[in-house]
This record gives C-alpha cells, sequence and structure tokens, in this order.
C-alpha cells in the first residue's frame, strides 16, 4: 500500500470517473482515463480511495462503485475483489459464515417482501410468518456484533479506522429501523399498513447497503490485510455473539498457527501484590475467580486486560482477546462517544471519583462501577469497570445466615 488514498488529487480523479459512469458516460470512453488512474494502484488503495469517496461525496451512488468494478474486470480480465485467502472456503472459516449469513438476510428479504405484498392484496392475510421470518432478521444483531468486536479491531491494527467508524454508525441506525419496524408489524393490523411497508422498505435498503460495502469494501479490504492468525482469532471468538445461520457443524483450525512470542514470568516466581507474595499463576486465577468482570484501561486509554470467569459468551458485557491493545474510544459505538469521553476526562481528573450505572437484563440486575485509578503518588493510571449481577442479593431470603450451606451431592 503506498496510501495513496491520502492523494486528493487521485481521489478526485477516481470521483469524477465514478459520476461519468452515474452520467452513463459510454464504458468504451471512460476506459483510457480509468486505466491512467487505476493501472499502477495497489487493490488496497483503490479499496480505501473508494470508501473516502463514497464518505465524502454522497451523489456517488453504489451502482456507480458496481459499474467501477465491471470496468476494472473488462480491462483486466480479473475481479478486483478476487483476493485470495487459504482455507476460506473451509466451512467454519469466518469469511464463509460471513458471506453465508449475509445471504440468509437476502433470503428473509425475499420473504418478509412477499408476506408484505401478500397482505397488502389481503388484509385478512395471515401474519405469523411475517413476524416469525422478523423476528429471524433480528440474528443481524449478531453479524454486527461479531463484526464490530472482532472485525473491527483488527482492521484498526492496521491503521484503517474510518472503514469500521462509518460502518458502526450503519450498524447503530439499522438496529434502530429494525426495532421500529418490528414495533409496527407487532401492531397489525391495528396501524395503517402504509406506515408498516414503508418502515419495511427503509430497513430493506440499508441493510442491503450493509451487505453491499461488507461486500465491496469491509471483507476485501480484510482479505488483503488480515493474517492467518487473525482469521483464526476471530473463528475463535466467533461463538460468543451468537450466528445469524445455523452454528457451523466443523470448526476451522488453520494447518499452522504463528507461536507467541511474548515472554511469560514463569509460573512458580513470587511477586509482591498488596500485603503479600502471589505467583502470577496465583493472581490469575483469583482474578478469575472474583464475582466480577473486570476491565482495565491504562492510562493512555489502551484497552488492556479483563478477567475471565466465565466464558466470553456467558459474559455480561462480551470481552474478547481480539479487543486488546483498541483504543477505548474505538470500542463503543459512535452514538455512545460523547458520553464515553466526558467519565474517561471526569475520572482522569478527579472531577468523579467513580459512577455507578445499572440496568435489568432478562433475570439478571446489571450494576456497572468506573473507578479512576492512582498511585500512591497521585499518578493517573488508568480506570477500572467492574460489572455483577447484584440480584441474587435482592433475593436473599433472610437477613441472616450463619450456617454452612449443604454440600453438593457429585
Amino acid at each position: 500500500m503506498n496510501k495513496a488514498y491520502l492523494d486528493t488529487k487521485r481521489v478526485l480523479n477516481i470521483r469524477d470517473l465514478l459520476l461519468r459512469l452515474q452520467n452513463e458516460e459510454s464504458e468504451q470512453d471512460i476506459q483510457e482515463d480509468f486505466y491512467q488512474h487505476v493501472q499502477d494502484l495497489e487493490t488496497l488503495d483503490i479499496l480505501l480511495i473508494l470508501q473516502q469517496v463514497v464518505n465524502v461525496y454522497p451523489e456517488v451512488e453504489k451502482k456507480d462503485i458496481q459499474k467501477f468494478f465491471d470496468i476494472s474486470h473488462q480491462l483486466y480480465n480479473h475481479s478486483i475483489l478476487d483476493i485470495h485467502v487459504p482455507e476460506s472456503d473451509h466451512t467454519g472459516h469466518p469469511i464463509q459464515i460471513f458471506n453465508e449469513e449475509n445471504q440468509a438476510f437476502e433470503n428473509l428479504f425475499a420473504r418478509l417482501s412477499s408476506q408484505l405484498n401478500a397482505l397488502k392484496n389481503d388484509p385478512e392475510h395471515p401474519t405469523e410468518q411475517l413476524k416469525e421470518d422478523m423476528k429471524q432478521l433480528g440474528t443481524l444483531y449478531s453479524h454486527y456484533n461479531r463484526k464490530e468486536k472482532l472485525y473491527f479491531p483488527i482492521l484498526e491494527r492496521y491503521g484503517i479506522y474510518t472503514l469500521s467508524r462509518t460502518m458502526w454508525a450503519g450498524d447503530d441506525r439499522i438496529r434502530t429501523l429494525y426495532k421500529a419496524t418490528r414495533k409496527m408489524m407487532d401492531k397489525i393490523p391495528n396501524i395503517d399498513f402504509k406506515y408498516v411497508k414503508q418502515a419495511y422498505l427503509d430497513l430493506e435498503q440499508a441493510c442491503k447497503d450493509m451487505i453491499f460495502d461488507e461486500e465491496y469494501s469491509l471483507l476485501p479490504t480484510a482479505k488483503i490485510l488480515f493474517k492467518e492468525k487473525d482469521w483464526a482469532a476471530i473463528a475463535k471468538e466467533s461463538k460468543a455473539f451468537g450466528y445469524a445461520i445455523d452454528e457451523p457443524k466443523e470448526k476451522w483450525i488453520p494447518d499452522t498457527e504463528e507461536a507467541d512470542a511474548a515472554v511469560h514470568a514463569t509460573h512458580s516466581e513470587h511477586l509482591r501484590f498488596g500485603g503479600g507474595y502471589l505467583t502470577i499463576h496465583e493472581a490469575n486465577h483469583i482474578l478469575n475467580h472474583l464475582p466480577l468482570e473486570i476491565t482495565f484501561v491504562d492510562k493512555n486509554g489502551v484497552f488492556k486486560y479483563f478477567n475471565e470467569i466465565v466464558e466470553s459468551s456467558e459474559m455480561m458485557f462480551i470481552r474478547t482477546p481480539t479487543s486488546i491493545g483498541r483504543n477505548v474510544s474505538k470500542c463503543h459505538p459512535p452514538k455512545s462517544m460523547p458520553k464515553v469521553m466526558e467519565l474517561i476526562r471526569d475520572l482522569r481528573s478527579g472531577r468523579r471519583e467513580s459512577e455507578t450505572m445499572w440496568f435489568k437484563k432478562k433475570d439478571q440486575f446489571v450494576h456497572i462501577t468506573y473507578k479512576g485509578v492512582f498511585d500512591e503518588n497521585g499518578q493517573y493510571l488508568g480506570i477500572l469497570e467492574y460489572v455483577q449481577d447484584i440480584q441474587p442479593f435482592l433475593d436473599l431470603p433472610r437477613e441472616v445466615k450463619r450456617e454452612l450451606s449443604d454440600r453438593t451431592v457429585f
């Protein structure tokens, strides 16, 4: 990558080509200029320039991008998007799962559209299947959460930031549209059908635009940049977020995994902790046995640690190793950032000692505490977040218990 996407003139030239395609100028007339502006660009630079054009110039449409790829195919006899990733056709490989989920969404949209058309023609048409398909579409939450928490952190390690922020904002918009549309469908027949249909059309278009962006931008960029260890990490951690399709029957495990070169302290070495001494092995297991989910963000805003008291899929707030090393500002959706940054500033400055929040989540009562961490000299070290389910405390049957509980029978 030669960072041609930072060259304003290059970006404008590509934009102009796209607008000429939009104005239905002959592809044959454009080919010479296309060759001139694109021939020396690496595939990643082309993808990043196209991302930048779409973000900055709203007049450029998805169909223009499609035509751009078509011309490239004609000129070079291969598609820009033909990027080989070893073993990516294997059942359970993240790329395979990603594509299968998008196909499942396309199939759902076809069924939903058919059901809505039937309902338009016959207001008495049964709505059970419509509502069931709409519920199934809610699996897009798993798809987007996995993308945001596993793909985006790795992209950022390779210096790709704008794509993840733009796409995350789009995901949030789709979530909002989905909630609104599903609420409307639940009110059928006690709601004017035209409002339901328009809400659905807005949702469908937003989702299909996102599928396009994933297939023509996100996945090709990932295919170029991600190493085998990155795909392996995504495969290993995906289950925590669930799937929009049936869980793959086979796990993809790469033939070779790069060895971890980090040097670890020996398990038997005793180090000073607080009022005593512990080995690394002991300290790790103590932290993993606390009845709290602990997260630590260091003074530079880097997500540095979380304990593992349960599997990721069972956590109140899902954390995965892929996010370690990510700046905390990138770990939250764009709409949350003003509140997140205000809290970080206040805890860092001492304006707040701590902050607490709580909410109900199914049968849990989740209580969250954020606390600024300072050393004995008053130097700011970072922020500690600890999360616990306080519902068991609220359900205690009596004020006092001093006797031993019955032993568990094995």
